[in-house]
């Protein structure tokens, strides 16, 4: 008897879903629109050519050699020359050109004298890549032209040139990544923003319709939901969220990650026993957070305001040792946490999955406490909005 009871409010909960375009547009298009749109500024791995002028204070032989030197780095592109800050300034602010660098007066007397010399830069720093990407790409530059100088000196202290070279640089230096191949951006960024795209939409589309019921609730309806065993409820709604999400969810960690190259080092079954705590935990989460909005447009606002926070606060874009403590021990509220840490260290590092249990007994423990929870709202608001004990699906 309790598992056609269930059975009936799975085909409720199929029908409510189906029958509302909010939740259909959010669920279907925002995760089909987002695994397109959101990893082209990435598509390039990290940024080449980045467009800067150059202000020329010294107009030397040395300062013209430094600026083919900076143009000739894949980072950055030198699209001309300006006589003051100001312009260069104002070019930005136009969106002409990203960054400047500034060549000081006697940078070549000072070079040749073996006094220090600085090379300034400036750009639209809201822009983290193009930003270090221009200063890595003066970096070089100067740094290479500071040891040709050297070399050049050592060559006329009748040094050979190899000997010169050895002294200038006696140990190379061979850099191999060891997660991170490709020392790119789409390998680590969105396999994250993909747990992040699916938390806010499940928490969207759940509260569209936890909302919408509450409004017809208000409204004197009776509707299955004010009817049915709160626990039971609970479980039909988890089941078919979790039947849909896991869908899109082998499509973002299959067929998505395909598409851009990334790599996969996890097995799809370690993959799916994080994901299922995951998702069941948003679930429940979205199921309580839905019992306090009165109308299903809240969702949309409360969940879009709070995307910024938790995907900065998540600790793969920004260091979780720079994130204070007590912002650290929110975050820990929100599955996506723990389920970008534990996805990064498994299928972008390569962890064996007893690395990563810790954060699927979080996911564990969440779900339980939120599903707790929800069972209490739903209780709660059947005693508020329900009329009479008569119901369509009993108790």
């Amino acid at each position: 008897m309790t598992m056609n009871k269930f059975l009936a409010l799975v085909v409720l909960e199929i029908k409510s879903i189906f029958a509302d375009r909010s939740i259909l547009l959010t669920m279907f298009g925002g995760i089909i629109m987002y695994s397109i749109l959101y990893p082209l500024p990435y598509s390039q791995q990290v940024a080449r050519n980045v467009e800067i002028v150059v202000i020329d204070y010294d107009r030397s032989s040395m300062s013209r050699e430094l600026i083919r030197m900076v143009n000739a780095t894949p980072d950055t592109h030198i699209t001309g020359q300006v006589n003051s800050v100001k312009e260069a300034e104002a070019l930005i602010e136009t969106g002409a050109t990203k960054g400047f660098l500034i060549i000081p007066e006697h940078f070549r007397r000072d070079l040749y004298m073996e006094k220090a010399v600085t090379l300034s830069l400036g750009g639209d720093a809201s822009y983290f890549m193009t930003y270090s990407t221009i200063a890595s790409g003066i970096l070089k530059a100067g740094g290479t032209l500071s040891a040709k100088i050297k070399v050049v000196r050592l060559t006329v202290d009748k040094e050979n040139m190899l000997l010169a070279k050895q002294q200038w640089q006696p140990a190379s230096l061979n850099l191999q990544p060891v997660f991170n191949q490709r020392n790119g951006y789409l390998d680590y960024v969105v396999p994250a923003v993909f747990i992040l795209i699916l938390q806010q939409t499940l928490l969207i589309v759940s509260g569209i319709l936890s909302g919408g019921q509450n409004e017809r609730s208000r409204a004197k309806e009776q509707g299955y939901w004010l009817t049915a065993s709160p626990t039971l409820l609970l479980l039909a709604r988890c089941f078919v969220f979790l039947s849909l999400y896991l869908v899109f969810s082998l499509y973002y960690f299959g067929f998505a990650l395909d598409m851009y190259g990334v790599n996969r080092l996890a097995a799809a079954w370690d993959i799916i026993k994080l994901l299922v705590p995951f998702l069941l935990a948003v679930v429940c989460l979205g199921v309580a957070l839905g019992q306090l909005y009165n109308q299903a447009e809240t969702a949309t606002q409360v969940i879009l305001f709070s995307s910024m926070p938790v995907l900065f606060s998540s600790g793969f874009i920004w260091p979780i040792s720079e994130i204070p403590a007590w912002l650290v021990t929110v975050s820990q509220l929100f599955p996506s946490t723990a389920a970008i840490q534990g996805l990064l260290q498994l299928n972008q590092m390569g962890a064996d999955f007893e690395m990563v249990r810790h954060f699927q007994t979080q996911l564990l423990i969440q779900c339980f406490a939120y599903a707790l929870l929800a069972i209490m709202l739903l209780a709660y608001k059947q005693r508020k909005y329900r009329i009479n004990a008569g119901a369509r699906l009993p108790k």
